[in-house]
């Protein structure tokens, strides 16, 4: 099942999305709602932008930490070698 995220606003009781949604006439959905915060308000966060990211597993996590390590080690040694 696909996940998408769109901005939608109140008023009159009704929940209307800002932008036009792909689904199907009286499909059931599921709605999480938070609010946005105001101009001027708290700062704005990353935090449930990337819903799939919890699907990756901590052995996956690792990984790739690994890979970054490996990687920085590698440019790090370039740069030393360059000088």
């Amino acid at each position: 099942m696909e996940t998408i995220t769109v901005q939608a606003v109140f008023r009159d009781g009704i929940l209307r999305p800002k932008t036009r949604l792909n689904l199907p006439e009286n499909i059931v959905v599921e709605v999480q709602v938070k609010t946005i915060a105001e101009k001027g308000g708290t700062k704005k966060t990353l935090f449930g932008a990337f819903p799939e990211l919890e699907a990756i597993t901590d052995d996956e996590m690792l990984e790739a930490k690994g890979l970054w390590d490996q990687s920085l080690r590698k440019q790090a040694r370039l740069l030393k070698e360059a000088e």
